[in-house]
């Protein structure tokens, strides 16, 4: 009885020293030591780490208001580095990837609440980087095929590349080139069957030539010229090509 007491008093004492040691600011504003956040209204805690100097350090668990983990934070203070896995509430991963300074870094993955890969994506200094893979996320929960869906290159952060989108088969869907963010050169959408159903020319990010559409079976069915992004046709069309034809241009071009 007597040691209940006195362990009783001893906690009601300390308590206070106790809580003064969590979320505290120096002199000078900044975070230092433990920090914790509930939720608004509730006991549950949304996260849970340590900073030094308003950094935050070593490891910082965030958890969803059920009190499952939502997200586990290692901060390396030496580099800058910090790993990152997040989690879907059923407890299997959502997303895991490199933050360098908390900006995103090097290659990111992310998955769906089966936990099948949904996208892979390779950052630096916190901009696109490289490419980003879209994956098919079959209906049927035993399909754990890997099927790539969608391709698009990036430099830092502007699209720039060959943007490829497939059929689940395998089979090219589209592909359209881009240039600093703009679309250029030749587009082509295909049909399942992967012969050719629509190409389409742009300069600048501006549809311009002659753009055509195909059949199943690759034949021409129609065609349309774009001058800067206007269609032109008739009377208009042909003085413009006569005049290309004249100075020796590529309509196209």
């Amino acid at each position: 009885m007597i040691t209940r007491i006195i362990f009783s008093a001893l906690f009601l004492v300390s308590s206070p020293l106790w809580a003064q040691t969590v979320n505290q600011k120096d002199t000078q504003g900044r975070k230092q030591g433990a920090w914790q956040k509930t939720y608004p209204k509730s006991r549950a805690f949304e996260y849970k780490g340590q900073f030094k100097d308003d950094k935050p350090v070593g490891t910082f668990t965030y958890y969803y208001p059920s009190t499952k983990v939502k997200a586990v934070v290692k901060h390396d203070e030496k580099t800058g580095r910090s790993t990152s896995v997040m989690y879907h509430e059923n407890g299997l991963v959502m997303a895991k990837g490199i933050f360098r300074n908390q900006e995103k870094d090097s290659v990111w993955e992310y998955y769906g609440p089966s936990g099948r890969l949904s996208t892979k994506e390779t950052y630096l200094k916190g901009k696109l980087n490289g490419n980003q893979t879209i994956y098919y996320v079959f209906e049927d929960p035993s399909d754990k095929r890997v099927v790539v869906a969608k391709i698009t290159p990036y430099k830092m952060g502007v699209v720039h590349g060959d943007v490829i989108e497939y059929f689940d088969t395998g089979v090219i869907k589209s592909k359209v080139t881009y240039v600093n963010g703009k679309k250029e050169g030749v587009a082509v959408i295909n049909h399942p069957n992967g012969k050719v159903m629509i190409t389409e020319r742009y300069k600048g990010g501006i549809q311009h030539g002659w753009q055509s559409a195909h059949d199943q079976s690759g034949k021409e069915t129609g065609k349309q010229y774009y001058r800067y992004g206007k269609r032109i046709e008739g009377k208009e069309l042909e003085k413009y090509l006569k005049q290309l034809k004249d100075k020796g241009i590529n309509p196209n071009g």
